[in-house]
């Protein structure tokens, strides 16, 4: 606890490793210092007793991955668990109590109930009122339980041996009985929790109506004054306070304990009287009024505080009980429905219901939603439920059925249902029938009282109610609607969140549920009572304000009224209107005052309904909506300019809608005419991103000009962007205006999210407007800057303003191209929000690098050459390398600079450089040996061993061990990595193999390594993305420079120290010889010779651009390998030796001779991609593609490559009938056809006819294909003839196809 830099640094890093480790000792030592209440000061054994929790909740036990013990001795555990309880009972602070409940109840989570199955009874037994404990104790131990019980929630229970011995393991005592004992600790679990449930009904019973009756409770108050001070209820009060409190932990237990112990068949014993209590209390808590004798006036504020927070705890255990018991609770549901409708909706008047705790009124309004969203409640689960034919006596099935409590009302008709039934089968009772029939009909009673509550009856005064008193503004919002618009805006944002529960959100969510369980019932309902305040006017604020919550209910359940009230009838006939007429007094162009805020409550209501429902909307109400919403961002009310902002955004986004429809039509056009021009297969990339989509990219692909969804998303397209670029000056005059209104940052961003998507939306119809918007731009960034200067200035704020001014740029620099690069008020800003947003001395770097990292490879790609400003940003660059955390996107960017002959520009950062690929690299290979379950040596040597013994029995090689996934971003940033290296590789042949030769070793020794599971089927797919990335890296080298493979296969520095070692101990006598680190050749091609032969599915399936990337692979991978050999890196006898390895590179080899004809026509299509629509004018894509034009791979004469690696081979072998030997050895005892094909291609190969052979082989395919197609046709011709019915389509061969 020192405040000295120099001492409590090294403290707090020992305290954090102590914790991470769990060390021996380490817990004990914390206890001792908790329990030192008298010599100790109270935050100092607080921070002890929070790291003990933080040490139990990490390390107590782990229960994934290995599942074995940590390093807390079992003596020092046992030692841990007995003094909590004893502590928490004794301690003197609260604060120090509540955390070493807190700490038992993450012990419970490991070692409940095997090690610790007497801590529930404990705790219980304290709480007993006749308990020695004070009732401060009592009450500490009732809320451990809860904390406990909540913990439990999540425990999982693992298998592994209750008294484990030094190199033991789960393993050996065997499956059965590792599940026997897992199942006896299961069947212990449920009977320590079950047996709580009585002890809490039974305090539960004795506080809450002592509570609810304060002159009952005299008796004690003597007693429990000092008690109740001591447990924070103050001085005022007398044995009520305690009594309340007492009440409420254990309400709050019962409901943590209820998930623990759900069951089926039927709720706890007891439960009866505990829900009839609660029901009797929630009444009284509900009214406020206590029993008895009348209490003083302070008195009785302090019992209704104190019954406000209790009622709160019982809503949640009612709630509970629906939750974690359905079908038993059933019966019980009309009795709490009419309860929770009373008080939620129809007994107290909105003032009263509106001065309560916001928790309070939200739990009310949850029971009724979850009893309606109940699956087991609805009509369709009760109609659906069969059950067997019942005889006997069904009273004395029920009777004995333990634990199953059900109402009179229910017994007589399960009476009647049995006599309806005739009585058969008497003298047996199953109990599943008995159950299905007791759901049944339980469901059927929660289902009616549902029914009624959505009956036409009712229903319309609980929806008025509802709205009324849920949905509608109240007058406090409308002043801060008028003091502090754009809080208010702010707030009806968080409102509109997925995560929002306060009674506005919680209200119209009950809403949408009463509207899909009761239809058109509930939906009339609502627009009766929205025409009844339509007709009434605007004369009372009341109901105008009452009319605008109806219409946002309407809104947002839209799907559900829109057969009653179509959204384009509605706003033909009331909302155009509205918004017209009103306009004129919102822009202060009529010469008077702004409008009243009741007013102001329907404008920006209707706005936005536009918004929310615009995509009902005829062409002609569209163009009007979009014409009036545009017109309402210069209204003088921000309110109303703000929901304005929102109803033009999400109309824009339609138009993005219909722009991705027929982008991915294009899309598939294009890939199906090449298909049908050149027989390539897609274009790389192409995704849809919905079903519309789906069908238009479908239809456009089969030729289909007239397809109804296509060609209406293409009017409505045209006609929409010239709407847009018809008012887009007055859209950014009045957007910039609103701007330099504002003084929140959020109201900022959202304007700027507005800019962005327009500029999106309208392409390069922008740029007669970009002279407009970039000269508001400057302001913007300017004003952020201040802000961002200023002391008090709020990070996370400015950040999302810089975010989403970041997006502004990249879609005018994305979208206008040059156009936007040149204009100097774009630059004036963007170049400074770069290098603000890379330069990781600014607070709001971490949150912005990545999108700036998007922005600068856009900016990048637009341009054929580097422009200066970005040439500068390097700097900063060089800093995020030396991170390590943006990888891909900075490999990226750095490519796209040597691609743009801008490489000169990174030879100061040429080291930085090397040094991140080497680290990436490197980082690579251990995620991808982890999740291989193999990055430790004794993993490695253990999992080798298991092979070499598999393979002398003749059993396949043992699969890895399973670990962490490998994740999409770590496969990214590899192949990212990979590409630049191969970028640089290509460009500078010379001087990259030096200067990247740590990255060209660490990617060799992945391939190579010994831990990669074989065959290949052992790898993940992400895992072979990698080595594939890596491998083609490697052959370029060994292509160019194939003396390079001896150094990368040598240890390296970090590896060769510990050999070193080694070897000296061996020679002292110390230790045994272990072989030097690297990696082995023999391993090395064996992976090489794997990744290069694999066939993903996706080729298989035919998708083009992964068969065009699996024929370079092999063209590539077998290239070098014959470089290898032939001049003599590779010796012959690491091939011939093992006649398979052998066998599996000259399959490759004829692969890749027998798609030459593929290959030549892969490097014809991407030599004829169209710069604008195949590479969608990406300067980056396509100085890459010019780069491969001049790649050695491409004009590399295969044959004569393959033939001299073949030759050496032979004579190695002895000659031509040795290599041929040792292919058919390597064949196998039953050899595929492929393998029996191979020994006449290599024969070929070796003579150099084989080319000839395979164009003579695949002529005589065609030719056996025309034949069986003509005997086809034939053969269809004489049927039909014979049928009488001739009929000659077209496409005959497609169709046979």
């Amino acid at each position: 606890m020192s405040h000295a830099t120099a001492e409590r640094v090294p403290a707090e890093a020992a305290i954090r490793a102590w914790e991470t480790d769990a060390a021996p000792g380490f817990l004990h030592s914390l206890m001792r210092i908790v329990q030192e209440h008298s010599a100790i000061d109270e935050p100092t054994r607080l921070l002890a007793v929070v790291v003990a929790k933080n040490t139990v909740g990490g390390n107590w036990r782990k229960t994934l991955g290995t599942r074995e013990w940590s390093r807390v001795p079992e003596e020092e555990k046992g030692s841990v668990r007995n003094a909590v309880l004893q502590l928490m009972l004794s301690d003197p602070s609260d604060r120090v109590a509540l955390q070493l409940g807190l700490l038992a109840s993450n012990i419970c989570a490991f070692d409940f109930p095997s090690r610790w199955p007497d801590v529930l009874s404990h705790l219980l037994a304290a709480a007993d009122w006749a308990s020695p404990f004070a009732p401060q104790f009592k009450l500490r131990a009732l809320r451990a339980l809860k904390h406990i019980f909540k913990g439990l929630l999540t425990k999982r229970f693992v298998a592994e041996p209750l008294t484990q011995q030094p190199g033991a393991s789960a393993a050996a005592l065997g499956m059965a009985s590792i599940t026997s004992r897992l199942q006896a600790e299961r069947q212990l679990y449920k009977e320590k929790l079950k047996e709580c449930a009585a002890p809490l009904q039974q305090l539960v019973a004795a506080h809450l109506p002592a509570f609810l009756n304060p002159s009952s409770s005299s008796a004690t108050a003597a007693a429990a004054d000092a008690a109740a001070a001591t447990a924070g209820g103050g001085a005022a009060g007398g044995g009520w306070q305690i009594h309340g409190l007492f009440a409420k932990a254990a309400v709050n237990g019962t409901t943590e304990l209820l998930p623990l112990i759900a069951d089926p068949a039927g709720l706890p014993e007891g439960t009866r009287q505990l829900l009839e209590l609660l029901h009797g209390a929630a009444n009284q808590l509900m009214a406020g009024v206590p029993a008895g004798a009348p209490l003083p006036p302070a008195e009785l504020n302090a019992w209704r505080d104190l019954a406000g927070r209790l009622h709160e705890r019982v809503c949640k255990c009612i709630i509970a009980h629906l939750d974690s018991h359905p079908l038993p609770f059933a019966e019980y549901v009309p009795y709490f429905l009419k309860l929770f409708v009373d008080a939620a909706l129809l007994q107290l008047d909105a003032a009263t219901l509106r001065a309560m705790r916001p928790k309070r009124r939200v739990l009310l309004v949850r029971f009724l939603a979850k009893a309606l969203l109940c699956p087991y409640y609805r009509p369709e689960y009760v109609e659906a439920q069969a059950f067997e034919p019942m005889g006997g006596s069904l009273i004395e099935a029920l009777h004995s059925k333990a634990g199953v409590a059900v109402a009179p009302e229910l017994l007589a008709r399960l009476q009647q249902q049995q006599r309806q039934d005739g009585g058969r089968a008497q003298g047996r009772v199953a109990a599943e029938a008995l159950q299905q029939l007791l759901s049944k009909e339980q469901g059927r009673m929660a289902a009616e009282a549902l029914q009624q509550l959505l009956s036409k009856e009712q229903v319309s005064a609980v929806v008025e109610a509802l709205v009324l008193k849920y949905v509608a503004l109240t007058h406090e919002e409308l002043e801060e609607w008028s003091s502090d618009p754009e809080g208010y805006i702010r707030s009806i944002e968080v409102e509109s969140g997925p995560d929002a529960d306060t009674p506005r959100p919680v209200g119209v969510g009950l809403l949408l549920c009463m509207l899909e369980r009761g239809g058109e019932e509930v939906a009339q309902a609502l627009i009766n009572l929205t025409a009844r305040l339509q007709a009434a006017g605007e004369g009372s604020p009341d109901m105008v304000l009452m009319r605008e919550a109806c219409y946002r209910c309407i809104g947002e359940g839209y799907s559900h009224v829109s057969s009653i009230v179509p959204f384009s009838q509605w706003y033909a006939s009331e909302l155009s209107g509205l918004l017209r007429s009103r306009l004129p007094a919102f822009l202060g162009t009529a010469g008077e005052g702004s409008p009243d805020i009741i007013a102001a409550v329907l404008q920006a209501r209707a706005l936005w309904l536009v918004g929310a429902c615009g995509t009902e909307l005829e062409k002609e109400q569209w163009v009007d909506a979009w014409g009036l919403s545009v017109a309402h961002i210069g209204a003088r009310d921000l309110v109303v300019a703000l929901q304005a902002v929102q109803a033009v955004l999400l109309l824009a986004i339609q138009i993005l809608d219909d722009q991705a429809i027929l982008d991915q039509v294009a899309a598939a056009k294009l890939a199906a005419s090449k298909k049908k021009g050149t027989g390539q297969a897609q274009l790389p990339g192409l995704t849809v991103g919905n079903a519309a989509a789906v069908d238009a990219a479908l239809s456009a692909a089969e030729g289909v000009q007239d397809d109804e969804a296509v060609t209406a998303a293409r009017e409505r397209l045209e006609w929409r962007l010239a709407v847009l670029t018809g008012n887009l000056e007055q859209l950014l005059a009045h957007v910039f205006g609103l701007l330099g209104r504002l003084s929140e940052v959020e109201s900022s961003v959202r304007l700027l999210q507005l800019v962005s998507v327009v500029a999106e939306a309208a392409g390069e119809r922008l740029q007669p407007h970009l002279g407009a918007l970039a000269a508001a731009l400057p302001g913007v960034w300017q004003a952020s800057t201040k802000q961002a200067s200023g002391g008090n200035a709020d990070t996370g704020a400015l950040a999302r303003l810089h975010s989403a001014l970041m997006a502004v740029i990249t879609h005018l620099v994305g979208k206008l191209r040059h156009a936007a690069m040149a204009n100097e008020q774009v630059q004036a800003v963007m170049y400074p929000l770069l290098g603000y947003a890379t330069n990781l001395h600014n607070p709001e770097a971490e949150v912005l690098v990545e999108e700036a990292l998007k922005c600068w490879g856009v900016a990048l790609a637009v341009e054929p050459a580097v422009a200066p400003q970005l040439v500068g940003l390097l700097g900063n660059m060089s800093h995020l390398l030396k991170r390590g955390t943006d990888n891909s996107a900075a490999f990226q960017i750095l490519e796209a600079y040597l691609l743009l002959q801008a490489g000169q520009a990174l030879q100061p950062y040429s080291e930085v450089i090397s040094a991140a690929l080497t680290a990436a690299i490197r980082q690579v290979s251990k995620a991808v040996l982890d999740s291989c379950g193999l990055n430790t040596a004794a993993a490695a040597a253990a999992h080798q061993q298991q092979q070499q013994q598999q393979q002398q029995q003749g059993l396949p090689g043992a699969p890895a061990r399973p670990g962490a996934l490998l994740s999409s971003e770590v496969t990214q940033e590899g192949l990212a990595a990979a590409a630049l290296v191969d970028v640089m590789l290509q460009l500078y042949p010379a001087d990259v193999p030096q200067l990247l030769l740590p990255c060209f070793q660490a990617m060799a020794q992945l391939v190579g390594n010994e831990a990669l599971p074989l065959p290949r089927q052992g790898l993940p797919v992400k895992v072979l993305n990698v080595l594939e990335g890596f491998l083609e890296v490697l052959a370029r080298l060994f292509l160019g420079a194939p003396s390079a493979l001896p150094a990368l296969l040598a240890p390296t520095p970090e590896q060769q120290q510990p050999a070193a070692a080694a070897a000296a101990a061996a020679d002292d006598g110390s230790g045994s010889s272990s072989s030097s680190a690297g990696v082995s050749l023999h391993r090395f091609v064996d992976c090489w010779l794997l990744i290069a032969s694999a066939t993903f599915l996706e080729e298989l399936l035919g998708v083009g651009h992964m068969a065009m990337l699996g024929r370079f692979r092999r063209r590539i991978a077998a290239a070098a390998l014959s470089r290898l050999i032939s001049e003599g890196v590779l010796p012959a006898s690491v091939l011939l030796e093992q006649p398979a390895r052998l066998a599996r590179l000259a399959g490759v080899m004829v692969k890749v001779c027998d798609e030459v004809d593929k290959f030549a026509g892969d490097i014809a299509h991407l030599d004829g991609l169209h710069f604008e629509q195949e590479l969608n004018s990406d300067f980056v894509l396509a100085a890459r593609l010019n780069l491969s034009k001049g790649d050695a791979v491409r004009h590399l004469d295969v044959f004569a490559t393959f033939q001299a690696a073949m030759a050496a081979l032979a004579a190695a072998a002895g000659g031509e009938a040795g290599l041929m030997a040792l292919l058919q050895a390597g064949a196998g005892n039953s050899p595929s056809p492929a393998m029996q094909e191979l020994q006449p291609l290599v024969s070929s190969l070796l003579h150099g006819t084989l080319a000839a052979q395979l164009a003579a082989q695949k002529a005589a395919a065609e030719q056996q294909r025309q034949q069986r197609l003509a005997a086809a046709a034939a053969a269809a011709a004489a049927a039909a003839a014979a049928d009488g019915d001739v009929d000659w389509g077209s496409g005959g061969e497609e169709a046979m196809m």
